[in-house]
């Protein structure tokens, strides 16, 4: 009976799962046979300078990399408006360097703790009045104010999520900070007025770079962060011509027109919804027109209409123009012709924009890319250049900084 009990424990013994400790031990042994210590730092080349760009530098510049971003504009100039930075762009900021985060956090302006939503375009009051949100009492008694459709849960999800509040922050003030958080561990870590042109990856020993001006450097990766018209993109996924139209007009480097343009200007107006209000998009036929604080009394507005590609009437900053003080009348004008008979709410910000900031930008936008990789051999895309967004959505630049 002693012998049958010891063979049942010694074969119960044989059968049990190694303890934990054992399990912990092997896998130690198995990593160490198979990983190295320390990989060598990698040389990476990176087209673009903008802020998926310059904030795939820091990141792998902090985990010892040599990174060398080549940028086409000569020098950094302050220009460009304030962009939306939502929760999923700032935690992943704060997870990539906290003192990035405190940083950018100095210099921000938080809306998601106020209402954000949608509002009636033609019926508002034109008082930039804090009515109910969808109030039902409106479908019996005309009287009730129906201004507010939505208003979007930006506060309760950050809450709930335990993220911080959207806002936004001024595009020059975030790259100089990504500028000088890079230069701290890399002083020559960007080239400016070298754009890039092509690259060949067919050879063992890494990616050979080429820029416009037929200079060339050897990178172990290539990441491709230039924009929606990504020259990086254009040869890995054989779209011909950066910017290449189609005959009628409407796809450029395979990209359609979306159907809509975008005018945007900026002003500093007092408004009753001032501290109430982060943004607002007011909605109607064809159109929507967006207003939201920017920080130190500015108000920035955006007026989304469906229009014709290339009906451009001002300038667009990204693409080196500008507009006149005539043009720039000329075109409040004309936005407020497209918007006749709509609240008058958008009629004071229009009239208190002065004409030179405005601008305009037909807007192109494609799937992104679902069925094809971002990478080939050493080349791998970020951002807007294989997933761009519309403007409308704020995730530009926060989906490029999550890559």
């Amino acid at each position: 009976m002693l012998r049958r009990c010891a063979t049942l424990f010694a074969t119960a013994a044989a059968l049990r799962a190694p303890t934990a400790r054992r399990v912990a031990t092997t896998r130690a042994r198995a990593a160490v046979d198979y990983v190295p210590d320390k990989a060598r730092p990698l040389s990476i080349g990176i087209a673009g300078g903008g802020v998926g760009g310059l904030t795939t530098a820091l990141t792998l510049l902090k985990a010892g990399h040599d990174v060398t971003i080549y940028e086409k504009t000569q020098a950094f100039a302050r220009f460009g408006g304030p962009i939306q930075f939502a929760s999923n762009a700032l935690s992943t900021l704060k997870a990539i360097d906290e003192r990035l985060f405190s940083r950018v956090m100095d210099a921000f302006t938080f809306t998601g703790t106020r209402r954000c939503g949608i509002k009636d375009g033609l019926r508002s009051s034109g008082n930039f009045d804090m009515t109910p949100v969808a109030d039902p009492r409106f479908l019996i008694d005309k009287e009730t104010p129906s201004d507010w459709f939505v208003s979007f849960p930006l506060k309760q999800c950050a809450d709930f999520f335990q993220l911080p509040y959207t806002g936004v922050v001024n595009r020059p003030d975030l790259q100089e900070i990504l500028l000088d958080e890079c230069r701290a561990l890399k002083p020559d870590f960007i080239q400016n007025g070298v754009g890039f042109q092509s690259y060949d990856d067919s050879r063992d020993e890494g990616v050979d770079v080429t820029l416009d001006d037929g200079s060339t450097y050897t990178h172990d990766l290539l990441v491709g962060a230039d924009g929606i018209w990504s020259a990086v993109r254009a040869q890995m996924y054989n779209e011909g011509p950066v910017r290449g139209k189609s005959a009628d007009g409407k796809t450029k480097q395979g990209c359609p027109y979306s159907g809509y343009t975008v005018f945007a200007g900026e002003t500093v107006m007092p408004l009753n919804d001032y501290y109430d209000v982060g943004y607002n998009v007011y909605i109607g036929p064809q159109r929507y027109f967006v207003k939201s604080d920017v920080g130190n009394g500015r108000v920035q507005w955006y007026a989304f209409c469906a229009l014709p590609p290339g009906s451009a009437k001002a300038g667009d900053s990204w693409d080196e123009g500008e507009t006149s003080e005539a043009e720039g009348r000329g075109v409040i004008d004309y936005i407020k012709g497209l918007h006749e008979g709509w609240s008058d709410e958008i009629f004071q910000v229009l009239d208190q924009t002065p004409a030179a900031s405005v601008e305009q930008r037909d807007l192109y936008d494609r799937w992104p890319e679902f069925t094809r990789s971002w990478a080939k051999g050493r080349v791998v895309l970020v951002g807007d250049a294989v997933h761009p967004m519309m403007p409308n959505l704020g995730q530009g630049g926060c989906q490029a900084i999550e890559d």
